[in-house]
């Protein structure tokens, strides 16, 4: 099983990508907080993982023409079609329907093969977030004040794709696992027949068949296989769009460029990701890199990296320079134990998405 792994960072010197809100335990009730959680005894900014993907998702649409799954209402859930032969946010964000149409129980579920962590800032909330007073005045009357904060930091994020997973939909009686639906999902009368009022479903399952046998999906024991080609090309997408991300809120007031200013991308035999933790921490303010964490990291997972995987490092030189980072130094300390690729970040994913290539064949 192979994992295409990846940390990047993400420069907000001015920015309020993901508000909580306004904070309605406040007085006077015009405070929009920065969201933050607390870790020992300090505080730090976050981007939640759910807007991340958000963002991910909307790049692929806009830079690779992935057609996103339509969202539907049903009872109090929102679920997208649960189509992932049809549409590749599906297969790889993953989904759950979970509800019974026709007196026909339709759950089907998918473990998302992309997985992502938040996006955490490395500086706490004390060195990285400050408070805007300002007067609403474009109407008649007195001006009214309100409070809005926002952050200046570095953003840290992780993320690992199932490669395997792409493009392969499981048929398993389990929570996560229960991808598609079958005839056998069906229920009958007495001739065998499926039973009045489950038309719909009937037409859900033979239009995934029909799409199936279009894209010439191997059909194996409780599994759907997509074409190498398709599988590829939807996981090697899903890596190329980290050099065009885009998204944030509040973009027109604090104008955020949120692609990855510095990235780590190394494939992996293993559901692990190495570049979890504080290889990039805080210390007195300044932000700094562990090379000599990331060597002993590396050497201690050396059985689940592949023989021919390189160690990818992308950066924005003008990034690394006001950190103080000798991207040199950090790649030196490590090429002991792996080749090491070093670039601009898209040509580091570029690169990379071409290692993810030769593993589909």
């Amino acid at each position: 099983m192979r994992f295409a792994t990846g940390m990047v960072l993400i420069d907000a010197p001015h920015s309020a990508l993901n508000m909580l809100g306004i904070d309605e335990s406040l007085a006077d009730r015009n405070v929009t907080r920065v969201k933050t959680f607390r870790r020992g005894g300090k505080r730090y900014p976050y981007v939640s993982p759910q807007a991340w993907r958000y963002w991910w998702r909307f790049t692929l649409k806009e830079h690779f023409n992935w057609e996103l799954s339509p969202l539907y209402r049903e009872q109090k859930q929102v679920f997208t079609a649960a189509n992932p032969l049809k549409y590749p946010d599906d297969d790889v964000f993953g989904y759950m329907r979970a509800f019974k149409k026709g007196g026909v129980n339709v759950t089907v579920t998918r473990v998302s093969p992309l997985k992502n962590t938040p996006l955490i800032s490395i500086l706490p909330d004390r060195n990285s977030i400050t408070i805007d007073e300002g007067y609403a005045s474009r109407h008649e009357g007195d001006p009214v004040p309100y409070s809005q904060e926002f952050y200046s930091t570095v953003f840290k994020g992780a993320f690992s794709l199932d490669l395997d997973s792409v493009g392969r939909f499981t048929l398993l009686s389990k929570a996560g696992f229960k991808n598609l639906l079958t005839w056998d999902d069906i229920p009958r009368d007495k001739k065998g027949n499926p039973k009045k009022g489950t038309e719909d479903v009937v037409n859900e399952i033979k239009e995934m068949e029909r799409i199936a046998e279009e894209l010439g999906v191997v059909k194996r024991y409780n599994e759907w296989l997509m074409p190498s080609e398709i599988r590829k090309k939807r996981a090697t997408e899903t890596i190329k769009a980290l050099r065009f991300l885009t998204g944030g809120a509040k973009q027109s007031q604090y104008h955020t460029d949120v692609t990855p200013k510095f990235v780590m991308l190394l494939n992996v035999d293993a559901g692990i990701n190495p570049f979890i933790s504080d290889l990039v921490f805080e210390e007195k303010g300044e932000i700094r890199f562990d090379a000599e964490a990331l060597a002993k990291r590396l050497a201690d997972f050396k059985e689940i990296i592949p023989e021919d995987a390189k160690l990818y490092i992308g950066y924005d030189a003008g990034f690394v320079r006001s950190l103080g980072w000798d991207v040199d130094e950090i790649a030196e300390r490590v090429k002991g134990d792996i080749a090491v690729f070093m670039g601009a970040v898209g040509e580091v994913v570029e690169e990379f998405a071409k290692e993810i290539e030769a593993y589909y064949g």
